[in-house]
């Protein structure tokens, strides 16, 4: 600034209800601070439902999992010295040998498809799931299962009754037809991780069961393998690490095999949002240049004295927009806090929840990224510069003697 900007940038200062009472001011500012808001919760509960889905992905599902190539079953003896060998990679947090296979779940008419998985529960090795049992308890015996929370209320059952799983098996095969395998368990535990696809389908059974269910011989389907928290978003290169040392008789799958098209899909969703939304702050910048003019309008008899004074026309734009300037970029601010505190609200209300049938959790949450503001701010800060600086150009075409003329 030079002494004559500094000297009307001061005495605005000083009194700045001379111009911020004024209706097309504050019709600017309430603008502004709305369209940002909206803009940032939109934003920050977009940004709460990425890394939900991707905490209940990340929870619901091993982060790798080794098969057979041959699609075989793992003796417990190669079991043991599988989970020896992979428990020397820093990289690896735990192993939990699963079975897992199709069945279907009934309760006297009604029938669901869902996916039983057999755990160790002797104590030999860790399990995972424990976090998300809502109700009942985690580690089970002969007889007992796990039912996740869909599932149990789309079947009507809770704690304590008895489900019937049934498996068609090839053994069981007559001139009749196929007779399933029935087998009764115990509810004793719900299953609730907030991701639909998991709580609609899971039923957690000891492996022993599993096994009897199958007719096979003691062993396991697959290795589910969990990285340690450093090393997630890297899982496809720790699965080409140790693909590479268990050679091809084995086949090891990252989580980002099934998912991370999902996660793109979500953050792609995201920014499109954010794109649309500041469509918003460019029609709030309507109100913006009409307050520059307004300004210039009413300053006309100053705007004559300063060109005659010698002021160039640069200077006294300057001396405008940072009038303008100061007051949007308040109101972006103001606008940031005010889309934090819409998003609270909006995670905090118990009116509306997703469905997880079509949004994959049930949970609406927000989540505030320091990025994310940045980037609103500079987003909002240019849009609004740019609609200040577009009617200052008409100071250019201003001649002194026609302003003067006019008065």
């Amino acid at each position: 600034m030079d002494k004559l900007e500094r000297f009307f940038f001061s005495r605005y200062l000083k009194s700045p209800k001379r111009n911020l009472l004024r209706f097309s001011f504050v019709f600017m500012t309430l603008g502004i601070v709305l369209s940002v808001g909206i803009l940032s919760a939109g934003l920050n509960l977009f940004e709460g439902y990425e890394r939900s889905l991707k905490e209940v992905l990340l929870g619901s599902f091993p982060h790798l999992t080794l098969q057979k190539s041959s699609g075989e079953y793992f003796g417990e003896t190669e079991t043991s010295l599988l989970v020896q060998q992979l428990t020397s990679h820093s990289e690896i947090d735990q192993i939990t040998p699963a079975m897992n296979y199709s069945v279907m779940a009934r309760n006297e008419n009604k029938v669901r498809g869902a996916n039983l998985t057999g755990y160790d529960f002797s104590g030999k090795y860790p399990v995972s799931y424990a976090k998300y049992i809502k109700q009942g308890k985690s580690t089970l015996h002969s007889g007992e299962i796990i039912v996740g929370s869909y599932l149990a209320s789309e079947l009507g059952k809770k704690l304590g009754d008895q489900l019937q799983v049934v498996y068609p098996r090839l053994d069981r095969i007559s001139a009749l037809g196929m007779f399933p395998a029935e087998f009764n368990f115990t509810i004793v535990g719900i299953y609730s991780s907030g991701f639909y696809e998991s709580d609609r389908s899971m039923l957690i059974s000891t492996v022993e069961d599993a096994q009897s269910m199958l007719n096979i011989l003691p062993g396991f389907g697959k290795l589910e393998i969990h990285l340690d928290k450093e090393y997630i978003d890297q899982a496809a290169d720790v699965a080409a690490t140790l693909q590479g040392s268990l050679g091809s008789e084995y086949s090891v799958y990252p989580w980002t095999m099934f998912s991370a098209g999902l996660l793109r899909l979500v953050a792609m969703e995201k920014w499109l949002i954010f794109i649309i939304f500041c469509f918003l702050v460019l029609i709030a910048g309507i109100n913006v240049i009409s307050a520059v003019t307004t300004i210039i309008l009413d300053k006309t008899n100053e705007i004559a004295v300063l060109k005659t004074l010698g002021s160039s026309s640069r200077s006294i734009k300057r001396m405008l927009s940072y009038q303008v300037g100061l007051v949007a970029l308040a109101a972006i601010v103001a606008g940031q806090a005010f889309g934090a505190l819409l998003s609270f609200i909006v995670e905090k209300q118990g009116l509306y929840k997703l469905k997880g049938d079509v949004y994959f959790i049930d949970s609406l949450t927000a989540s505030i990224s320091p990025l994310n503001q940045v980037i609103i701010f500079a987003v909002a800060a240019s849009l609004v510069t740019l609609c200040i600086h577009y009617p200052l150009r008409q100071i250019d075409r201003m001649q002194i003697i026609e302003l003067l003329r006019n008065q």
